[in-house]
């Protein structure tokens, strides 16, 4: 068996460094203090869900600001879970790659959520869901 051993170039050399150095920048970010308040207040949203507590999730509400209003104005769970949806999606991208968080998945619902336990709480089913999905990342 005879192995080809091929000389790198500078450039070539030039480019893997780049290329890693690229790699290593697509990490996660440190997230910023707003995003902490925002997961930190989206988790309380996430809880309240999970134990059919319109009035917590209200509360909750208040913390996101401006980002929370549809879900402070909601006048029932379904309503609260249809606003909790659509912040899922930021809190989704937020917690990327962030060690502590984890996003779950409900496959009935098709719906996505983060939180901070690998024990899954489907927010989207309340009490009667509570265990349905997976976590998947």
């Amino acid at each position: 068996m005879k192995l080809n051993y091929k000389k790198i170039s500078a450039s070539s050399a030039a480019t893997a460094f780049v290329l890693v150095g690229l790699a290593l920048s697509l990490q996660a970010a440190d997230l910023s203090d707003q995003d902490k308040q925002f997961l930190t207040a989206y988790g309380k949203a996430h809880d309240a869900l999970v134990a059919d507590d319109l009035a917590s999730v209200k509360k909750a509400a208040v913390d996101l600001g401006p980002d929370g209003a549809d879900l402070s104005k909601s006048k029932s769970l379904d309503e609260a879970r249809v606003a909790f949806g659509k912040l899922s999606d930021q809190a989704v991208k937020l917690a990327a790659g962030q060690s502590g968080y984890y996003v779950a998945h409900c496959p009935m619902k098709n719906k996505d959520w983060v939180q901070t336990s690998t024990t899954i709480a489907n927010p989207y089913g309340g009490k009667e869901m509570i265990s349905c999905g997976e976590i998947k990342k």
